[in-house]
């Protein structure tokens, strides 16, 4: 059968079928037919219906929409809020961290007494090692008296007002602290740098000095209590045909992150002045 006589059968077969169906209608006998028919597109006539009412809400003005933005700028506040309660959580666990370690530090050396200071101002000079603490001579604080926390010695208070005071740094280069190793108890001076470096110095050659040795106060001189953590050898500087030798410390403490310190405030330094400058008994 060709193409021709085919597309022929099926327009008479559409044909016949059509004037069937008009027939049939007109006598009444297709009305179960299209009640079958009209159940399922019925359904889809409702959701049809239903989806485009909803999207009428959706985009009409006033309404839902404003209901929907007004929802949206609550959720957005909402989350504001959110992520600065997570900061200050943040900020008041580090804060909490860096007292506990302060208080761990007080309570393992009873003997003193001791006032927490917050860090107010650094110097900005690279040749100078200063910080300024909120605390001052109205709360007992004077000059001389050690500054430090639990990682070790910060320095010594140089000048004080009512509110405030100033403390040089021990990496500062005026900063002088009589030194000992812990292993060997050979002595030294730690001495600050222009650099903001740690040197240990005045070591004899026959001093047992290692990378990894631990550097504390060997409170001779008076100016600090003895015991207090300086830092730690990372090299050792020796010349055989030097009478002395060094080392470099790695300061115990990060200067960079020092926001809160303890003051030492019943240390007396001994002042060795009149002793130095008493002339020697003549010998019997």
């Amino acid at each position: 059968m060709s193409r021709l006589q085919t597309r022929t059968l099926v327009v008479a077969v559409l044909l016949l079928a059509s004037i069937s169906l008009l027939v049939l209608n007109q006598t009444g006998q297709l009305a179960g037919l299209k009640g079958v028919l009209l159940i399922p597109l019925t359904a889809l006539q409702r959701s049809v219906a239903g989806a485009g009412a909803g999207l009428g809400r959706l985009f009409a003005p006033g309404g839902d929409t404003a209901a929907l933005q007004a929802r949206i700028d609550a959720l957005e506040a909402e989350n504001v809020q959110l992520r600065a309660e997570n900061i200050q959580l943040r900020e008041n666990t580090a804060d909490l961290q860096l007292l506990t370690g302060l208080l761990d530090y007080e309570r393992s050396k009873p003997d003193n007494r001791y006032a927490a200071a917050n860090v107010i101002g650094r110097d900005t000079s690279p040749f100078l090692g200063y910080i300024m603490i909120d605390l001052g001579s109205d709360a007992g604080l004077a000059r001389d008296m050690p500054v430090v926390t639990e990682q070790g010695l910060v320095g010594t208070i140089v000048q004080t007002t009512c509110c405030a005071s100033v403390v040089r740094l021990v990496t500062d280069a005026d900063s002088a602290v009589t030194a000992r190793l812990q292993t060997s108890r050979d002595e030294g001076i730690a001495l600050g740098s222009f650099s903001g470096g740690l040197e240990l110095q005045y070591l004899s050659q026959q001093a047992d000095v290692t990378p990894g040795d631990i550097v504390l106060t060997s409170g001779l001189g008076g100016a600090y209590p003895e015991g207090l953590v300086l830092g730690t050898v990372s090299a050792v500087q020796r010349q055989d045909y030097e009478v002395l030798q060094k080392a470099i410390l790695t300061p115990a403490v990060d200067f960079n992150r020092l926001e809160i310190v303890l003051i030492i405030t019943d240390f007396q330094p001994v002042d060795l002045s009149p002793l130095i400058n008493t002339p020697a008994a003549p010998a019997p």
